[in-house]
């Protein structure tokens, strides 16, 4: 008689949806905790690479964060590099996380509109800077306001791609049914801002200069 060899390593073991979603989230968190510390030991300011580092934190923190619909920190983190690094890295950022994340999960023309609403975002919160940047401090209740409102914002920009194949008139119903997950998504920015916006502010300010005027440069100069 064959005997199948019997499986004793984490292979075997099955978790439960709120076990996986907290081995996720330390995992996420201990990501971050690297961040922070890796980046003390830069001694100039290197906003590529951190830009390269917070990229990453946003397609793993995607792909962990899955199982929960509409909760991910891509939002938030494309607001934050918008305040810090200006239009530019929020449009790259939006691409890159979106087409690289999407290889896991799934990729169709809703990517484009993922990334436009992303992108919009980033270029929104790099325009009203000094409403989140006050006293060279972060106002924390504008960034939370912003990053819910962002919730809703992206989510109805990405809804624009049904209309390829429905009629607009049931466009508005749409919107309707989908605003549980618009709250969801809503209340992870806030839920984000809340853990991370400090740790993440003092970092990304010590590779940009914000008293630059040229932080935003592609409107600012038209």
């Amino acid at each position: 008689m064959d005997y199948l060899p019997m499986l004793f390593d984490a292979h075997a073991v099955t978790l439960s949806p709120t076990e996986q979603f907290v081995l996720d989230l330390a995992i996420v968190t201990v990501a971050i905790v690297s961040l922070i510390f890796t980046n003390s030991k830069f001694k100039s300011k290197n906003p590529g690479l951190i830009f390269t580092i917070i990229a990453v934190l946003a397609i793993s923190g995607r792909l962990l964060l899955d199982p929960i619909p509409n909760v991910q920190p891509v939002t938030f983190l494309v607001i934050m590099v918008g305040i810090y690094f200006g239009i530019s890295y929020s449009i790259a950022f939006a691409t890159i996380v979106t087409l690289s994340s999407n290889v896991m999960l799934e990729h169709g023309l809703w990517s484009n509109y993922q990334i436009i609403g992303w992108a919009s975002i980033g270029i929104l919160a790099a325009l009203l800077r000094t409403q989140f940047i006050q006293n060279e401090k972060l106002n924390i209740t504008n960034l939370a306001i912003f990053a819910a409102f962002s919730g809703f914002l992206f989510n109805w920009i990405v809804s624009l791609s049904i209309l390829h194949n429905v009629d607009s008139s049931f466009f508005l119903i749409y919107l309707l049914n989908g605003v549980p997950f618009d709250l969801l998504h809503a209340g992870g920015n806030v839920a984000f801002v809340a853990w991370l916006a400090n740790p993440l502010s003092e970092l990304m300010n010590r590779h940009t200069n914000l008293t630059n005027p040229e932080a935003v440069p592609e409107l600012a100069s038209n």
